[in-house]
């Protein structure tokens, strides 16, 4: 690439904050006709995403392009706000693909609760839909069983899927490498059986009536008009479901960057060393496990508030399993890597809804294919960057070392010993 094609306009223009903005709308075209379009139009974008996303990784475009976002992180940040949330707009009159939307945020929520133990932290984990459970059926019991606010549900099933995940927790993770799998694995087939043989869960037939959610006398699963247009019934709860999963976006960002995150990276490689360093090792993987529980019990939860049911075939080891896909394809410790997973996983399982009973066939062949041709996933995880953070903290000592000792409460604290 000579200094002539580097400097020309079009590469200006693409370096500068209008870059940033035209990236974020190309992003939301793909994804837009990849919705809407018909089963063999949405087959042949995902297909050219796909080997465009390759190809831009071979060249190290995929980089340049996080490195731009990075620089105008502002501009990059209202942008891709003001375009994801323009997305119901052009949804409205579309009730399947506003649901095909809404299970796409649910699937993105318990991908990054999973990202954070497989990706992050190397902890195979085969029960994501074990702590999806947990927050859907909390929810049922809560509204239908105790005639509780859908809100309240929400609570219940954050403290009980922490709760739930710091308990299995203590004694799984005394386990390694591939016993840590098979616990996890047993768990997930002893949830199944339980919520199979619990009369007060339903049984086999699950649980009906579970109450949507609702913002005081509005209900979020219910047409409205707006402008003099009227909004699919799924519009307003898609929306709820974005603004949850933008949240759950920042909050795995934030963990990324930081030394929580450096901490669970530095697990992940090697845990002798990490244990050199003075990490507690045990409490970072606890954190990586409760969170990534939450995460999950709270996708649960807005699935069964959306749905209105929750049965033990939604969170089979067939669920656990498309959740697992979903990471490994975009690609594991990258927060856009999982949720670009997840859309294109989903989208596949729901426009091949007709071949339902061939749904575990066309995971296992993803997953086997990804594992063999593109182990690192579509978007491979990025070189961490703490530089910034970490210049940050010392500028802060050196200021409270140089600032004048008035009183005791100035005076700088002590490094840490460990992270």
């Amino acid at each position: 690439m000579n200094d002539k094609h580097i400097n020309s306009p079009v590469s200006n223009l693409i370096k500068s904050p209008i870059g940033v903005v035209l990236i974020n709308i190309i992003i939301f075209t793909v994804i837009y006709v990849v919705l809407v379009a018909d089963f063999a139009v949405s087959m042949a974008f995902l297909v050219a995403a796909i080997l465009l996303l390759l190809f831009m990784d071979q060249k190290g475009l995929i980089n340049e392009i996080f490195n731009l976002f990075i620089r105008y992180k502002t501009i990059a940040l209202i942008s891709a706000l003001i375009v994801v949330l323009l997305l119901p707009v052009f949804l409205a009159d579309k009730r399947y693909i506003a649901h095909i939307a809404i299970m796409v945020t649910i699937y993105g929520m318990a991908g990054l609760g999973l990202n954070f133990q497989m990706g992050s932290t190397d902890m195979v984990n085969f029960a994501p839909a074990a702590f999806m459970g947990i927050g859907a059926y909390t929810l049922a019991v809560f509204t239908s069983k105790l005639g509780m606010s859908p809100w309240l549900g929400l609570a219940g099933s954050v403290v009980l899927s922490g709760l739930m995940g710091l308990l299995i927790g203590l004694p799984t993770l005394r386990t390694k490498s591939y016993y840590l799998s098979l616990v996890t694995m047993a768990l997930q087939l002893a949830f199944t059986m339980v919520l199979f043989n619990i009369p007060f869960l339903g049984g086999p037939n699950g649980i009906t009536g579970v109450k949507p959610m609702t913002i005081g006398s509005l209900s979020l699963v219910k047409s409205y008009t707006v402008l003099g247009i009227k909004m699919a019934p799924q519009v307003p709860y898609l929306y709820f479901c974005l603004l949850v999963l933008i949240l759950f976006t920042y909050i795995a960002m934030r963990v990324y960057v930081s030394r929580i995150g450096l901490a669970l990276n530095t697990i992940a490689q090697d845990e002798v060393a990490a244990n050199c360093l003075g990490i507690n090792i045990t409490a970072r993987k606890l954190f990586a496990f409760v969170i990534g529980a939450i995460f999950c019990g709270v996708a649960g939860n807005l699935y069964g508030s959306y749905t209105s049911y929750v049965g033990p075939d939604d969170f089979g080891f067939s669920r656990s399993l498309m959740i697992i896909c979903m990471v490994i394809l975009g690609g594991m410790d990258n927060v856009v890597g999982v949720l670009t997973g997840a859309f294109i996983l989903t989208v596949i399982t729901e426009k091949l809804r007709v071949f339902s009973d061939f749904q575990q066939l066309v995971y296992g062949l993803i997953l086997l294919t990804v594992l063999i041709v593109r182990p690192a996933g579509l978007i491979p995880k990025r070189v961490r960057n703490y530089c910034l953070v970490f210049k940050k903290n010392v500028i802060k000592r050196e200021k409270a070392i140089e600032a004048p000792c008035q009183s005791p409460v100035q005076v700088a604290d002590p490094p840490e010993q460990g992270i």
